[in-house]
């Protein structure tokens, strides 16, 4: 006969998230209200101005792949504990390095300490719940909620520099990436000449490729060039019709709105 055990009564997630140019993972498990008391003085579950593991059982784990900053404070790449203090008007936050599990917490540990405010929303949330918001590509928001309370704060990285090192390396070699060095100057590297002459590169030995007919209406759009972005937004309208693409179809009739 199969044997069954009981679900958790607050299952365990873990989250992943691409953000610049690695990855944040967020691992904690979900407890839910069903009716008790929540985020207030001695409430059963999380009471304020108390030190709480950021969910229930074990520790909430954050791991991020690649060297952020919070709060302008430098965190290498790694695993580290996500404790808080809750409080009425504003929560204390706790980036800590040991991740052992229940009650590890030591405060020698500590990476960074913040207080971020409390926003006190109308629609209650059921079951506790991290999410990752507002994504750039240099920063997002971690956003924490349960109940009728909702906290974040920001995570950001540096990548335009290392981007740009990397681009111009692959760019000085034999396999050279200029449509993707192309978007990069666009979108990040604020140099829309080398975008408009690696697009036009890449456009020589793919000419039917409307996505690259596109980077180059929004470089024109960019630099100013009306005339030269209708032209090409046309290009990249006839040739994303003969490519079967509805998706840059709509794109190059907005742009074309637009520049009209």
């Amino acid at each position: 006969m199969t044997q069954f055990t009981l679900p958790s009564a607050s299952p365990k997630q873990t989250l992943v998230q691409d953000f610049g140019l690695g990855k944040i993972s967020i691992t904690y498990s979900r407890p839910s209200l069903r009716g008790r008391t929540v985020l207030g003085y001695n409430s059963l579950l999380a009471p304020l101005d108390n030190m709480w593991r950021t969910g229930a059982d074990a520790c909430t784990l954050i791991t991020f792949s690649d060297d952020v900053a919070i709060q302008n404070t430098a965190i290498e790449a790694g695993t580290y504990s996500l404790f808080s203090i809750p409080g009425a008007a504003s929560w204390e936050l706790i980036l800590n390095k040991g991740n052992k599990g229940i009650g590890a917490y030591n405060k020698e540990d500590d990476i960074l300490r913040f207080s971020v405010p409390v926003t006190n929303i109308d629609v209650s949330t059921e079951t506790f719940t991290i999410n990752v918001q507002q994504i750039s590509y240099e920063s997002c928001t971690i956003q924490l909620n349960w109940a009728n309370v909702l906290v974040n704060f920001t995570i950001n990285t540096s990548i335009v520099e290392r981007l740009k090192s990397s681009y111009e390396a692959q760019l000085a070699s034999e396999n050279k990436p200029h449509f993707y060095a192309a978007y990069f100057y666009h979108l990040l590297g604020n140099d829309n000449a080398k975008a408009l002459k690696n697009v036009d590169i890449a456009l020589e030995s793919n000419p039917g490729a409307y996505y690259m007919h596109y980077l180059k209406s929004m470089v024109e759009a960019a630099i100013g060039n009306k005339e030269a972005a209708i032209e090409s937004a046309n290009k990249t309208l006839s040739t994303a019709i003969a490519a079967n693409s509805n998706d840059y179809k709509r794109l190059a009739e907005n742009m074309l709105l637009k520049l009209a």
